[in-house]
């Protein structure tokens, strides 16, 4: 008897075996994708998402400019030109102090109101950035001749906790962010984040809400209220109870179990014949 020779008993297992593995690799593969319900194909053409239009809110910080024929008339009213000058007296008297430490932006305070020079507190929460520049132009008007205004966020932030690779706040851009950007910015989600449950918390213009979706779902590419991020969301991403390898450790421990059975099954097999 050839001792080389397999009982096909043992290899008809060992195969089983090996194609087991192989498809709870693949179902393994699925849990860590992101929408992984997309067809399979080379290009796909996704609904149009209009980028929502920001809002003005506590906290946020602005940009504004005033702008006339006469720059120097208006040069009191900006910030900008205001730093520059402060700056510059400090450098020649030797003082450090500057603008005090402020900064060349309008922070929009708990009261939802800027301080403009010569004018006075102005409310601007709840304002679009258009609405804005209309309400200032009216209020410089008895001071500066045809003034233009111009009115823009310096910072958009978001925070990114749990289960990610780097958590943190981050700020993604002036206007507006998406999901994948504010993902990106954490690094991205590691084998041991639930796909599956992520959450949104929001407090924008006035509402409060928590949003749970699902990463592997292409439905959030097309859901505005979750792909476009708005300022100071919060995405908190919920860890496994284990690595992806230990949930699912119990399939691959049979698998083991049945690939050691075959072998030694099938050197039973070789040492009976022989």
């Amino acid at each position: 008897m050839n001792r080389n020779h397999i009982h096909p008993a043992t290899l008809l297992i060992c195969f089983a075996a090996f194609v087991l593995m192989l498809t709870t690799s693949c179902s393994t593969g699925k849990k860590l994708n992101y929408f992984n319900d997309l067809p399979d194909a080379e290009t796909l053409e996704l609904k149009a998402m209009p980028v929502p239009e920001r809002v003005i809110e506590r906290g946020d910080r602005l940009d504004i400019n005033f702008i006339v024929k006469d720059q120097e008339s208006a040069a009191f009213f900006n910030k900008h030109s205001m730093a520059g000058v402060a700056n510059a007296a400090a450098a020649v008297t030797g003082g450090g102090g500057g603008t005090g430490g402020g900064t060349p932006d309008y922070l929009v305070d708990a009261e939802g109101e800027v301080e403009i020079p010569v004018v006075g507190r102005v409310r601007l929460a709840g304002l679009t950035t258009q609405q804005a520049k209309q309400k200032l132009m009216g209020l410089v008007s008895p001071f500066l001749k045809d003034p233009l205004v111009e009115v823009g966020f310096t910072s958009f932030k978001v925070t990114v906790l749990g289960e990610v690779k780097n958590p943190g706040s981050f700020v993604i851009s002036a206007q507006h962010a998406t999901l994948l950007e504010a993902l990106a910015a954490a690094g991205d989600l590691p084998h041991t984040a639930k796909r599956y449950d992520v959450r949104l918390y929001r407090d924008y213009n006035g509402k409060r809400t928590i949003r749970k979706f699902d990463l592997r779902k292409s439905s959030v590419l097309e859901d505005p209220d979750i792909f476009q991020m708005r300022p100071n969301d919060v995405i908190y991403v919920q860890a496994r109870s284990g690595s992806v390898f230990k949930e699912d450790f119990g399939i691959f421990a049979s698998i083991v179990t049945i690939l050691i059975s075959a072998v030694t099954l099938g050197f039973t097999v070789q040492n009976s014949n022989n």
